[in-house]
């Protein structure tokens, strides 16, 4: 099987819901081979800020049976595109989401040309339940940027959607889930381009 071009990473904890449903809509719409995953299925564990990643950039203590973090680390390795699809619970992400990012700190102690992410860029689908709200996404997005820089990843702007509050909101909204295929389309022809 051929290395994804994408990796598409579902970061809701509730299995089935919008992001779900959203990271099925993103799969289908690219022609470019995909691998997805359930962040909340990988198992990873929180970091710890033991410094071990300090005194041996690269790795992490936390890498051992049980933890998924490293098997997401070469995924996201082997892809040109990353995308997260997140709900937003309190303005930001999941704690499962947030493990995975934290996680990334790995990567920050190395010298920038030797980050492995360099080839990856990083973007997102963020799902709001409210219908509104100037600042709605702001946290996300801006951790989510700080995870590409401190990757070495490119940053493209995420698709923010709002009002998918309730179970299935999405598989309801004709105009979401239309709007997530127009973003694959452009993340492909942005990728084709490069």
């Amino acid at each position: 099987m051929p290395s994804p071009s994408v990796l598409i990473a579902a970061c809701s904890p509730r299995k089935n819901g919008n992001s779900d449903i959203a990271a099925r809509i993103l799969q289908e719409s690219f022609s470019v081979p995909c691998a997805a995953r359930r962040i909340a299925d990988a198992g990873i564990r929180p970091c710890q800020s033991c410094g071990h990643c300090r005194a041996h950039p690269g790795s992490c203590a936390l890498d051992r049976d049980g933890d998924g973090a490293a098997a997401i680390f070469s995924l996201l390795m082997r892809a040109r595109l990353a995308v997260l699809v997140s709900p937003i619970y309190f303005y930001h992400l999941p704690a499962q989401a947030k493990a995975l990012i934290d996680r990334t700190q790995r990567f920050w102690h190395l010298e920038p040309q030797a980050r492995p992410l360099g080839k990856t860029a990083l973007t997102a689908v963020l799902l709001a339940g409210r219908p509104s709200g100037e600042k709605l996404f702001e946290g996300a997005e801006r951790t989510l940027r700080y995870m590409a820089l401190s990757s070495g990843m490119d940053w493209i702007p995420a698709l923010c959607l709002y009002g998918l509050d309730e179970p299935g909101a999405l598989a309801g909204d004709a105009g979401s889930m239309g709007r997530i295929r127009q973003f694959a389309q452009s993340l492909e022809r942005g990728m084709a381009g490069k």
